[in-house]
């Protein structure tokens, strides 16, 4: 709690009062230690209560003090001469009625006032933190998914201009695979370079394998089938190149839908595109 909580919160009055619990008057008299304004606050306040006590003290009157004089030597001559008698003096005594002065009514109203406005304010700041909280936070989710999304398509393009650079290349030969009969809407290329024996496919057009099947390139050799290696989902699109297995010679190539992981022999009837090579 700082300065300005301890003095605002009643603390002072109740502990000027010795109207405060044992945990206050400590909490209290540390604050008193770390800040000068609590301790000259309490200062102040006891200073403020000791004129209102002298201020409505009241004053006995003049002729009361004769009364007692004349009573105390009555008695004392009466003890000496052994007829003490014991007398009950009852005396109209001029009283005064005590009036609570306002400031303490009004000190302890505001001081309810200022504690209600405390505890109003501090949940408003804290609905309000907790409000920009949640802002900043879907900000930062938003950020970090726009970051995501452009590197994502940071990536893309980048292997979009290494696609583009092997199709220019004059080395690379382009083999169209159009769709078989059963399949005659599928299209796929694939780019041959016999001297390096790299092999790259680019997939045109072809159906969203399910999810145990997969595609699979096929080089023919000599008449016999060569696996060239497995088609990746994600990099089947018609704008990225996907490498496949080297080879130094092919009559042809062709693609089937076999199961996921691949087939040592292509399913005949799952042939989707195939296409010479020369």
């Amino acid at each position: 709690m700082d300065a300005s909580r301890f003095i605002s919160s009643g603390l002072v009055e109740a502990y000027v009062s010795k109207l405060a619990t044992p945990a206050e008057t400590q909490e209290l008299e540390r604050g008193m230690v770390v800040y000068p304004e609590v301790a000259a606050a309490v200062d102040d306040c006891q200073h403020d209560m000791e004129q209102y006590v002298s201020l409505y003290a009241v004053k006995p009157p003049a002729y009361l003090r004769q009364q007692i004089l004349s009573t105390v030597e009555t008695e004392e001559e009466a003890r000496h001469s052994n007829a003490y008698i014991e007398e009950t003096i009852a005396e109209e005594i001029y009283t005064r009625p005590v009036r609570v002065h306002g400031i303490w009514r009004w000190t302890a109203a505001a001081s309810i006032i200022l504690l209600a406005g405390s505890v109003f304010l501090g949940y408003t700041f804290y609905n309000r933190y907790n409000d920009y909280k949640i802002r900043y936070e879907n900000l930062l989710t938003q950020n970090n998914t726009l970051t995501a999304n452009t590197d994502l398509y940071r990536t893309r393009m980048e292997e979009m201009s290494k696609s583009l650079h092997i199709m220019k290349d004059p080395a690379m030969k382009m083999i169209k695979m159009p769709g078989t009969q059963l399949f005659p809407d599928a299209m796929a290329t694939v780019y041959w370079n016999a001297s390096s024996k790299e092999v790259f496919v680019l997939v045109n057009n072809l159906p969203a394998p399910a999810a145990d099947k997969q595609y699979q390139l096929w080089a023919i050799v000599d008449g016999k089938p060569v696996d060239m290696g497995m088609l990746e989902p994600g990099n089947a699109t018609p704008e990225l190149l996907q490498k496949m297995k080297s080879i130094s010679a092919a009559e042809m190539f062709a693609i089937t839908l076999e199961k996921k992981g691949g087939s040592a022999t292509p399913t005949s009837d799952q042939m989707y595109v195939a296409g010479k090579a020369g």
